[in-house]
């Protein structure tokens, strides 16, 4: 009897050790989830959203925020992003990973060259993790959002089957890398998309659907806070680059695989050039000819061009190599040019 009472007594202290570890966690998050909105404050944001509420009893701890929105009225582009539903979840015995996503219809509202500019997404899900190191920065990154849906004030929607993000510090490399990568911090970002559905853009020669993109990159250099005019600026001036490891993209008639490296030119724009393997290129250069991108005389020429330049692959298709570059806020294909490129942010 007194070995019963004993394994009542151990098991009643292991049930309220629990009890107060799980509530100690829930109180952890929402201190944490508080801290990071006052930081954030301090810097000239505004975020409000409804009390925070946590659930998940026993197996896990979730907050939940409602009507979240954050904006920062300082800036010049003004922006703000407003969601019905956020929420996060941790497991009480591994805090330092956590779950979250975003429910509703959410809206991304900025100005752009004094224009004002309206985005509203929803998705089937949006779902992420991340994990933390013990002094609470993110160290990994993934979203993934099934069947969303852009829709722009300015332009036709956007539509995708999936969009998948990855984010880590990149691992470090052999000895022989170059010294002035190994003097900069690095982080390694993968890109995926699942027919992806750009309206308005049925005269482009390859077509509004993008069947499958792809994209394996390091991000080399630091943009200190998010993102603006004056971060990346730096970063840029500080030789911050992006070293395109993997790109493959199905898209209309043609695919294209490639690697290179991309910057910012002096008025935010995309510069760089990728190597790419480009197969399809007859059916590109018809549906330019269509589109009168180029006329018939110099399609003939280029296609000539193109025949004595093309390799065949094991399986017999025809590809040919020629370098897609981003200049003077252009996408060009060789000398051929493809469409326009307009910052990536807007500039002081």
């Amino acid at each position: 009897m007194r070995i019963l009472y004993s394994g009542i007594l151990a098991l009643i202290l292991v049930i309220g050790g629990y009890v107060y570890w799980w509530h100690h966690v829930a109180d952890k998050l929402v201190e944490i989830a508080d801290r990071w909105r006052e930081q954030r404050i301090s810097e000239g944001y505004e975020i409000s959203h409804e009390p925070l509420v946590t659930s998940g009893f026993p197996y896990r701890v979730r907050v939940t925020a409602e009507m979240l929105s954050v904006a920062n009225p300082s800036h010049k582009q003004a922006p703000s992003i407003n969601v019905p539903t956020f929420w996060a979840v941790v497991e009480p015995w591994r805090i330092n990973h956590v779950i979250f996503g975003v429910e509703g219809t959410g809206r991304a509202d900025w100005l752009e060259k004094g224009l004002q500019r309206r985005l509203d997404f929803t998705a089937a899900s949006a779902l992420g993790s991340a994990t933390f190191n013990i002094d609470g920065r993110m160290r990994t990154v993934a979203i993934d959002i099934k069947e969303l849906e852009a829709a722009p004030s300015w332009r036709p929607p956007v539509t995708a089957e999936r969009l998948q993000l990855h984010g880590r510090p990149k691992r470090p490399e052999s000895s022989d890398e170059k010294a002035s990568t190994e003097r900069m911090e690095g982080q390694q970002i993968a890109v995926r998309a699942d027919n992806m559905v750009i309206e308005g853009m049925d005269d482009f020669p390859l077509g509004k659907r993008i069947t499958d993109f792809s994209l394996s990159s390091i991000l080399y250099g630091k943009v200190q806070r998010l993102p603006a005019a004056d971060t990346l600026t730096k970063w840029r001036d500080e030789g911050g680059f992006v070293d395109i490891e993997t790109l493959n993209i199905d898209w209309g008639h043609g695919a294209i695989t490639g690697n290179g490296a991309l910057t910012l030119d002096d008025r935010m724009r995309p510069l760089g050039e990728l190597k790419t393997r480009i197969s399809g290129y007859e059916k590109i250069l018809a549906a330019l000819t269509e589109t009168r991108q180029i006329d018939a005389n110099a399609a003939r020429t280029i296609g000539f061009g193109l025949g004595l330049l093309a390799r065949e692959e094991d399986d017999g298709k025809r590809y040919i190599s020629l370098p897609l570059s981003a200049r003077d806020g252009g996408v060009y294909l060789g000398p051929v040019y493809l469409m326009r490129l307009g910052a990536v942010i807007g500039s002081k």
